[in-house]
């Protein structure tokens, strides 16, 4: 479950900017183990996004692109990891969820419809419910909700908790944990999240990575977001998406 993104409704009026802001994802012996280059068209929580996922080396090995929604929340997405394999594309109704999931190359790929529940998290939107219920997280009201899991084909429920104040690289941040609102969450592994205090950025995202590594598993990492979004010209999203995507990383084993 990767977190890696108010309802307001998309900016998409010409003028609007092109955002870019990254993130580096470390595995436990302090690797960088890939990198996430987010971009974003226009401001708002409802903006069309796109992510690159890069090898330690910069080239591209995955990309998600978001289309803009007037519900952030639960919105639906694409994602091609040509290293895997890894096909999703979930789309989102008033109602419904659809979810088309190959899980690696040689996986069948899984069809699933189900009903959207109320509340219900889609993959960055739970980004987008952290800062919609901040106030009343830092108050210490538990946040529930039901978060999709394309490759169960299913919601869970979960339970997002504020953990209190600290220091981050010399700033005012907000510490929240996620685990399964379930009999079983104990045994789950959780997540913890480091907030800004100052705009509610994310900071550091600590948990299992939403990507399987060039071994197939999904291993736990770090992504920390160093810097804000800064604005970029416009013409390089059409380069973004028109970048070829590698099947293997140069450090990957053989």
């Amino acid at each position: 479950m990767r977190c890696l993104l108010l309802c307001c409704l998309p900016l998409t009026a010409v003028g609007a900017p092109l955002l870019r802001f990254e993130g580096v994802a470390a595995t436990a012996d302090g690797a960088v183990a890939y990198r996430e280059v987010h971009w974003q068209q226009g401001s708002g929580e409802g903006a069309q996004r796109l992510v690159q996922y890069l090898c330690p080396d910069g080239q591209p090995f995955a990309r998600k692109e978001m289309p803009a929604t007037p519900r952030p929340l639960a919105r639906g997405y694409t994602l091609q990891d040509r290293r895997s394999g890894q096909l999703a594309q979930v789309r989102v109704s008033s109602d419904m969820v659809g979810i088309d999931w190959k899980e690696d190359a040689q996986a069948r790929a899984q069809l699933h419809r189900i009903a959207l529940p109320a509340d219900a998290v889609v993959d960055a939107g739970f980004d987008a419910a952290v800062r919609a219920h901040w106030q009343s997280l830092l108050q210490g009201t538990p946040l529930r909700l039901p978060f999709l899991v394309p490759g169960r084909g299913r919601f869970y429920p979960v339970t997002v908790v504020h953990r209190g104040p600290v220091r981050w690289q010399g700033q005012t941040a907000q510490t929240f944990e996620v685990r399964l609102d379930t009999w079983y969450g104990g045994l789950a592994p959780r997540l913890s999240l480091v907030y800004s205090g100052a705009d509610r950025r994310l900071l550091e995202f600590r948990g299992t990575s939403n990507l399987r590594d060039a071994a197939g598993k999904y291993s736990s990492v770090v992504v920390r977001f160093n810097e804000p979004a800064r604005a970029q010209p416009m013409e390089r999203w059409d380069a973004v998406l028109r970048q070829p995507l590698v099947a293997n990383c140069p450090a990957d084993a053989p």
